[in-house]
């Protein structure tokens, strides 16, 4: 059935990769080419973001991304998932975080990157850190909403059973907030790749945002959205691989 399933899946999003690329061509028929490009001149656009060395290796801009988005989107599920934990397990920290969680929801990510740029200046650590405290609350939320939900019942019966604390969290507690971390882990990558996006437009030298930034400048959309395309199509294949690691690491569900 799994099989079948993955297929069906597959099917569809291939359907739906079609349905874009078609629709694209159809408008990109009524446009013009500056403003917005076939696929065939963005596939070339990407080809020439690729080759060109002019703004320095393509691979290194790509890699400088997502080295930041890897550091801010683990920081961002360590730190939110341990609060988001705690808050839903003991009254005293839901009472001191929820303020903060909401503050944080409420921070526009440009202004978050422009306080970090007037704060430090334009550096490495400003994409991180954006995507740190943006995407923190986040995970918080959801961990935390998610273990408002936990099996009371099992740990009565694991108190009753005399489990220890290591395998009580083991055994009982971790398998639990499995269901709520892959989500937060899923959607939070997407936020993370957003806010990296805008960061690294106001406060980076290097990276797809800075180029991106670059290429607006000089109004050539063509350009802009080739130095997206091949770091969107990653961020995709990301997101299916974290569904199917939930779809085997939840299996025993």
């Amino acid at each position: 059935m799994s099989v079948r399933f993955r297929g069906r899946s597959l099917r569809d999003q291939l359907l739906v990769g079609l349905a874009v690329l078609v629709g694209w061509q159809l408008i990109a028929a009524s446009m013009p080419f500056w403003m917005f490009p076939g696929v065939g001149e963005l596939l070339a656009a990407t080809r020439d973001a690729v080759v060109d060395p002019q703004f320095g290796s393509y691979l290194d801009n790509v890699l400088a991304t997502f080295t930041r988005l890897g550091a801010g989107f683990l920081i961002s599920v360590v730190v939110g998932g341990t609060l988001g934990t705690l808050m839903g397990l003991r009254d005293d920290v839901e009472a001191f975080f929820r303020s903060w969680v909401i503050l944080g929801l409420s921070l526009p990510a440009i202004a978050v990157a422009f306080a970090l740029v007037i704060a430090i200046g334009i550096n490495e650590w400003v994409p991180i850190l954006t995507v740190t405290i943006v995407g923190v609350p986040f995970v918080m939320l959801n961990m935390w909403e998610g273990t408002q939900d936990l099996d009371r019942e099992i740990g009565q019966m694991a108190d009753f059973y005399g489990v220890g604390r290591y395998q009580r969290f083991r055994d009982v507690l971790f398998p639990q907030l499995l269901q709520y971390l892959f989500p937060s882990m899923y959607w939070g990558l997407v936020v993370s790749w957003k806010v990296l996006f805008i960061a690294e437009v106001f406060g980076a030298g290097s990276g797809v945002g800075y180029m991106v930034s670059y290429w607006f400048q000089q109004q050539r959309v063509d350009m802009l959205l080739g130095w997206v395309l091949v770091p969107v199509i990653v961020i995709i294949a990301a997101q299916e691989a974290l569904q199917w690691a939930e779809h085997r690491v939840m299996a025993w569900r």
